[in-house]
């Protein structure tokens, strides 16, 4: 099942390393039980070679492997006829449906790397049915996500210092895939991946390779028929850039289209484009060979993702999130692309990421001077839009892209409804100079300050060329404010924010507060001097307990086993210079209350 990508065109397709089974529906076509199937016999199987033609392989049966996983047994079988004899089994045969005395046993499912022979696997059919018979007519309901404790904090605090958490954080199982190792290969076609973008789908089933061919549908091209043997793929991003996995169908029913034999992901219920397809044509490796597939024409919409396979429905429609990114070149030149991409909580933060990192390494230069800054919004229905806006001067534009994730990350993983994306639309502005200015020192003009004064915050930033200038910043402090010491901190946004000035327990109760929370956010174009003070005496989970003896109080903040029982400290007072160039720096003075 190779996994295709097309940007202006480009082609990535994700080839199985381990090819995986087709899939059938409910039908009239008669099946072999695996009880009947013995080494030695024999059959054919069907599938796309090249072009839009169905061709037959033949195989002979090797064995039977039974209980590889729970459940799950395994059809043993070397293959011969097409182009095998060189290729081996090739990457985009997943699916293929064999026959044994003209009945269905299976799909073609598992190929080994480096193979000297076309030896592969085949799923039975049975297990397909048993998982695929539930195929919905309509798209799933849209339930909140329920998610183990993977503390909705964490990722919101990381959106807040701007920072996009991978599959396998998420997860908790860092370097590892959903399949415990057993990766597919990502073959990229024209302009690779960023190694900063391949690292945000750490934990998915799928590695990255390289190649440097590239395919793209002919005019008069031709879809494969869809039928046992056909080619299709499900499309996860489409438009100016398309990225699409690509497999064989196993079976039809009615309206009812079962392909790969293998999970895409195993999400369960989704919602995504089918389109057919063709092949044109095969690449042969020592490693895995694979199908330079080609999408042609919508068809339908997968709705169904199990580890056995996927299923579909021809005729539907799919949902996917709008994304529009305007690129404006120094005011030379301005693009704008369009795309849709895949709606699911934990894949639409990644490809979104994944689509604006794309676009800025087509058209902003990777060495040099530069600065882009960023302005959109994420429309969300029946919430407030979410106000995007940053800017980075660097030599890394991917840190723009990872913003943008990290934004609808906090949106898709809130743990309180499944958000309707309306559509996230981006300007971006691309200068070949460095418009960035550090914070290079603070002081305070007064030495003490009352509650319910003002503080006046002297700032020295400097920029690139060793330019200063001074502005000032005036903190109000409230009446509430307790006397003794406090903490002034002075810095861009996204740094205070890693800084954890606040370090009270974010209290979120709906995807309401989390909009709020983002459109508050500290940003990097902007200076600010926030004032933080700790309330003595006994807190827990951020919050004081009020009326405890000193005494008491020692002891039980003195207890070094739980942060529970730790007052946290908190944001008492702020103010903000709003600039229109990337500040950085990082200041921290103290001051006293009266």
């Amino acid at each position: 099942m190779p996994l295709m990508f097309k940007a202006a065109r480009l082609l990535f397709v994700l080839a199985l390393s381990v090819l995986v089974p087709s899939i059938n529906t409910l039908g009239a076509q008669v099946t072999m039980p695996l009880s009947d199937i013995h080494p030695g016999m024999k059959g054919t199987g069907r599938t796309v070679f090249k072009g839009d033609r169905i061709e037959t392989f033949e195989f002979e049966v090797l064995g039977v492997q039974r209980n590889i996983s729970p459940g799950h047994s395994l059809i043993l079988v070397k293959a011969s006829g097409g182009p095998l004899a060189e290729t081996g089994i090739i990457a985009g045969m997943s699916g293929s449906p064999c026959y044994l005395e003209g009945k269905l046993i299976g799909a073609l499912s598992i190929g080994f790397a480096f193979e000297k022979e076309p030896v592969g696997g085949i799923t039975p059919i049975g297990e397909m049915l048993d998982q695929l018979r539930d195929l919905p007519e309509i798209s799933p309901v849209r339930t909140p996500l329920i998610l183990p404790k993977l503390e909705p904090p964490k990722v919101l605090k990381a959106a807040l210092r701007g920072e996009l958490l991978s599959f396998a954080e998420l997860m908790g199982e860092k370097g590892q895939t959903l399949d415990g190792g057993s990766a597919l290969p990502l073959v990229v076609s024209g302009t690779p991946l960023l190694p900063e973008t391949q690292a945000l789908f750490s934990g998915l089933p799928f590695r990255f390779v390289n190649m440097g061919a590239m395919v793209s549908p002919a005019p008069n091209a031709k879809a494969s028929p869809i039928e046992p043997g056909g080619m299709a793929s499900i499309a996860l991003v489409q438009g100016d850039m398309d990225m699409a996995a690509s497999g064989t169908i196993t079976w039809v029913s009615g309206n009812k289209v079962l392909l790969f034999g293998h999970q895409l992901f195993n999400l369960g219920g989704v919602d995504l484009p089918l389109w057919s397809a063709s092949v044109a044509g095969n690449v042969a490796s020592y490693q895995s060979s694979f199908k330079l597939a080609q999408s042609i024409a919508p068809i339908g919409a997968l709705r169904l993702d199990r580890s056995v396979g996927v299923g579909g429905v021809l005729g539907a429609e799919p949902r996917m999130v709008p994304l529009r990114i305007g690129l404006n070149l120094a005011g030379r030149k301005t693009l704008n692309f369009r795309f849709e991409i895949m709606d699911h909580p934990f894949i639409t933060p990644i490809l979104v990421s994944a689509m604006v990192s794309q676009t800025l390494n087509g058209y902003v230069r990777g060495l040099g001077l530069q600065s882009l800054s960023m302005q959109g919004n994420i429309k969300i229905t029946g919430h407030p839009a979410i106000e995007i806006e940053n800017v980075i001067a660097d030599l890394n534009p991917n840190r723009l892209a990872v913003f943008v994730g990290a934004m609808v990350q906090a949106v898709a993983m809130n743990p309180f409804e499944r958000p309707i994306f309306e559509g996230i639309s981006l300007t971006i502005k691309a200068e070949e100079r460095l418009d960035l200015t550090t914070i290079s020192a603070v002081r305070v003009l007064k030495a003490n300050v009352k509650r319910g004064e003002t503080l006046p915050v002297l700032v020295t930033l400097q920029n690139i060329q060793g330019v200063r200038e001074n502005a000032t910043l005036n903190i109000p402090v409230p009446h509430n404010a307790h006397v003794g010491k406090a903490t002034l901190l002075v810095g861009d946004g996204l740094s205070l924010a890693a800084a954890d000035p606040d370090e009270r327990v974010i209290d979120v109760g709906g995807l309401n507060d989390i909009v709020r929370l983002l459109n508050g956010a500290l940003r990097n174009n902007h200076a600010y001097a926030l004032l933080v003070q700790s309330q003595p005496g006994a807190g827990l989970r951020g919050s004081r307990i009020e009326g405890i003896p000193p005494s008491v109080a020692s002891l039980i903040a003195s207890d070094g086993g739980s942060s529970d029982n730790k007052l946290q400290r908190h944001i008492i007072g702020r103010a903000l210079l709003p600039l229109e160039r990337e500040v950085k720096g990082l200041i921290t003075l103290e001051v006293d209350i009266d």
